[in-house]
């Protein structure tokens, strides 16, 4: 069994929201905790994430500021021309980018926390600029919900390089993976950070990130499906789950049980799990697992009983659910 089938565009967009969620719950989570000092534990988070990230893109290029952009590798840069949600122009003495409908701004927009936009934005063209040799030749401004990016001086754009890739057949697919998969680092470096900036306080604040990344999921879906005239059962919740339908990012035995009340399958491939060994961030992908996953499906259905035999980020060759409402409880 799978989870309900998409197109690679509605994928992406699912995605990429996904992305600005954990960053929202982060900045809202740590900085309840510990005020300015917690949002700067998510400035400094982001900005080891997009070092790793251009430390990445620098590697695949042949160098230059153009191929970086082109090496980069998934959808905040490489989506925003083909799909009109701005657009990128590159030269090798700059870059300029207007973004001003892509998933990750709308979600910001959409929730009024703007000022997490610019702190995003901002980490990605600070280390994307450093791994470039642009030093800190870089603004970014918000002008209503246009968000614009420049680093150096690009110059006349119309010679400029407009890197994109569509979202179709296998260049669309890697987009797609590869932008899934860079989540799980994420998460990795707003755990650690955390946790090294406050000590076990750090670790709940990014529990209580996670939790809060779950939550809203499983209420969004909850009243999704309600307002469908649905039942709040397992058929609905996994059929209908809200990853956006990537069914080949994430990979399945076919084997298993989904009922009303059952839901026992196998995992054999999550994107995350590579860069949580790379990292050596196994710990932060287990307490995401955990917070994640019980929060979203406690908030859709409070009675189900959240469950694995092995799992991924313990270092196991699968990811066990063994998901459950009791019987005789209604469905």
């Amino acid at each position: 069994m799978t989870h309900g089938e998409s197109d690679l565009f509605s994928s992406l967009v699912t995605t990429m929201g996904h992305e600005a969620r954990i960053v929202r719950h982060a900045g809202l989570a740590y900085t309840q905790a510990r005020g300015a000092a917690g949002l700067a534990a998510v400035e400094r988070a982001l900005s080891r994430y997009y070092a790793w990230r251009a430390s990445a893109a620098l590697a695949r290029s042949t160098g230059g500021l153009v191929s970086m952009v082109e090496s980069w590798g998934t959808a905040e840069l490489l989506a925003l021309n083909p799909q009109g949600w701005g657009e990128l122009a590159v030269t090798e003495s700059g870059l300029q980018m207007r973004v001003t409908t892509s998933p990750q701004l709308s979600h910001y927009v959409g929730h009024d926390v703007l000022p997490f936009a610019r702190v995003h934005f901002g980490a990605l063209a600070r280390e994307l600029a450093t791994a470039a040799g642009f030093g800190d030749a870089v603004t970014v401004d918000v002008e209503g919900t246009t968000l614009r990016v420049s680093i150096g001086s690009p110059g006349d754009s119309q010679d400029a390089a407009r890197p994109g890739v569509p979202l179709e057949g296998e260049a669309g697919q890697r987009l797609l993976a590869a932008t899934s998969e860079n989540r799980g680092a994420l998460m990795v470096f707003l755990g650690r950070e955390a946790e090294t900036a406050f000590g076990s306080d750090g670790e709940e604040m990014y529990r209580v990130a996670m939790r809060g990344f779950g939550a809203e999921r499983g209420e969004a879906m909850r009243l999704s499906h309600l307002s469908s005239g649905l039942s709040l059962d397992l058929v609905n919740m996994i059929e209908l789950y809200d990853s956006g339908g990537n069914t080949n990012v994430w990979q399945y035995r076919d084997d298993g049980v989904l009922t009303d009340q059952e839901w026992s399958q196998d995992c054999t491939f999550c994107p995350f799990v590579a860069s949580w060994h790379d990292l050596d961030g196994l710990r932060y992908g287990r307490i995401y697992d955990h917070e994640f996953h019980t929060s979203q499906f406690k908030a859709y259905r409070q009675d189900i009983e959240v469950r694995w035999g092995e799992l991924q980020s313990r270092g196991d060759a699968t990811c066990e659910f063994r998901f459950s409402i009791a019987q005789g409880a209604g469905v």
